[in-house]
């Protein structure tokens, strides 16, 4: 290969030494990328990159359906039911809505690494998995799984994202179906389907011996409080960073909700009903719940995110930093809007400072922040972030919960310094 050519790939489409961020993918036994953890450590502006956005497809990645053959249909307790094509929907009032994207599982792996006693390492945002297999080893789900290789084999840090999406708001095309009284949820499902494995549970609870619900083949299925779906910000999208829809992200339409996990925004719509009741789908009651073991009777559907201030900046696992001026940097976000304030502490939490956080007008799309640390004496430091948002809510916001999801505990950096 000519220097020429080597100096296009890496001088004009990346940087002078460095790569272009691009995910960390697994690919299934047929090679289709069915996981990638977003490298978020090495992104610098807000929108996250296409080719660095995090994917995760819960069943099988389904075969593409070319936009001239697509369509879907709304009915169920509507006035008109009604079936629209690509073209047909394009033609209404569109809507951009930047969000961060951020899957429940994101960082679950650090319940454990702050829980006093656990005694465990600290997970990495910079590890890369294999990329064959993904969570998909369990076959047919009969053989004995052993939870450190899994635990092991499939990080879950690196599952958000942000981005800006366009479509058409959801509330739009329900108005025009007209829901009719009585109605309670909006029930959402893709074209993808399959069997769930149960190394997702696995995965997230810890642990192997519990029974998991096995639904057989399932379309994937989310019903969302009609109250959501009638959000100003809830849209159909067709459009992701400018550009129409890539496969791995849900074209020709998804959904997207700003301020709940990412298995709410649903991929691949093929159809789309008005209920009277919220139905007993896997993926919101059995998968992405809240309580405090398997067998909770209590169980809840989990929706908003938390609070989070993601320190980018300086990291524990870069190394020894000198003695001087560094600046702290990272991205905040909330399930409930804007954050307005972060705090950082240089002492393990026993004083705060505000931090400098970039003004937007995007309330679901996470902020840079920025905080000037003068450090003079060598030694070891822990620096923390901490978030608030619109609403008032403090970081953490989130309990343990038995499947470890909406993890937005303060995580702390170790950094050590030394004399200049």
């Amino acid at each position: 290969m000519s220097e020429e050519m080597e100096l296009e790939g890496e001088w004009v489409m990346g940087w002078p030494d460095r790569k272009r961020a691009r995910v960390m993918p697994s690919k299934d036994s047929e090679g289709r990328t069915i996981f990638a953890r977003s490298p978020v450590l090495d992104l610098e502006g807000v929108l996250t990159p296409t080719d660095a956005y995090y994917v995760i497809a819960q069943l099988n990645m389904p075969d593409p359906v070319h936009p001239d053959d697509f369509s879907f249909s709304i009915g169920g307790m509507v006035d008109n039911p009604i079936e629209y094509t690509l073209e047909e929907i394009r033609k209404f009032p569109g809507r951009t809505v930047r969000a961060v994207t951020e899957c429940a599982g994101n960082d679950g792996e650090f319940w454990d690494y702050i829980e006093e006693g656990k005694n465990v390492p600290k997970p990495s945002l910079r590890t890369v998995q294999a990329e064959e297999g993904g969570w998909r080893q369990s076959g047919d789900g009969e053989e004995a799984l052993d939870i450190n290789n899994i635990l092991q084999s499939i990080p879950t840090t690196g599952l958000v994202s942000g981005g800006e999406w366009t479509g058409v708001p959801f509330k739009t095309v329900l108005e025009i179906a007209g829901i009719q009284e009585g109605a309670e949820s909006v029930a959402l499902y893709g074209w993808d389907e399959g069997k769930p494995d149960p190394v997702t549970q696995y995965l997230s609870v810890g642990r192997t011996d519990f029974d998991v619900v096995d639904p057989g083949i399932i379309n994937y299925a989310k019903a969302m409080p009609i109250e959501k779906a009638l959000h100003e910000d809830t849209i159909l999208a067709w459009a992701h960073n400018g550009e129409y829809l890539t496969h791995v992200h849900g074209a020709p339409l998804r959904l997207v909700v700003p301020g709940w996990a990412g298995n709410w925004w649903v991929k691949w719509i093929d159809k789309i009903e008005v209920l009277d009741h919220t139905p007993d789908f896997y993926y919101q009651t059995h998968y992405f719940v809240s309580g405090k073991s398997p067998e909770d009777p209590d169980k809840k559907a989990m929706k908003k995110l938390g609070v989070k201030a993601l320190i980018t900046s300086p990291r524990d696992d870069d190394g020894p930093i000198k003695c001087g001026t560094h600046a702290v940097t990272g991205r905040t976000w909330s399930g409930e809007g804007a954050v307005v304030r972060v705090e950082i502490s240089t002492d393990g939490g026993e004083s705060w400072n505000d931090a400098t956080i970039e003004e937007s007008n995007d309330r679901w799309l996470w902020r840079r922040f920025h905080y000037v640390w003068d450090v003079a004496e060598p030694g070891q430091y822990k620096i923390m972030a901490r978030g608030t948002d619109e609403r008032g809510r403090v970081q953490p916001t989130r309990d343990w919960n038995f499947q470890r999801k909406h993890f937005d505990g303060i995580v702390p950096e170790i950094i050590t310094v030394e004399k200049g």
